[in-house]
């Protein structure tokens, strides 16, 4: 029986690691080189000295970098297009509540237009289900 009961809490805690999420097919990836390459860039968009470049979430052309600037919040940053050659469309930082998941997604959706909807759903959700802070 204790083997039975241990065999289905393992499966309960794979299938939960396991569990699909709203950012499957967004590349999380980010290289040192791309944080070196963004971040001068970013801070001169900002007006800041310098920024760290935290984290990225990128689906098609799109790409959301989060970033600090040790002189304010850390904020979120949207580019339609090679962070590098545009200017961000939106900007967003602070802090969401788990249940304003859907309504950050649409603020986003009327704030950054054309941004795909997954990606949308994706950082909706890692702000306020999944922020790894």
């Amino acid at each position: 029986m204790r083997s039975v009961l241990s065999s289905a809490l393992m499966l309960a805690a794979f299938s939960a690691c396991a569990a699909p999420s709203p950012c499957d097919g967004v590349s999380r990836e980010l290289t040192y080189a791309q944080k070196q390459a963004w971040a001068p860039t970013i801070a001169k968009q900002l007006g800041f000295a310098k920024v760290d470049v935290l984290q990225s979430f990128k689906l098609g052309a799109w790409n959301v970098i989060y970033v600090d600037t040790h002189e304010s919040d850390e904020a979120f940053l949207f580019y339609a297009r090679d962070p590098l050659t545009s200017h961000y469309v939106t900007k967003w930082g602070g802090a969401a509540m788990q249940d304003e998941e859907l309504d950050l997604k649409l603020w986003i959706s009327r704030k950054a237009p054309g941004i795909p909807e997954k990606l949308a759903g994706c950082f909706a959700w890692h702000v306020t289900k999944d922020r790894d802070l």
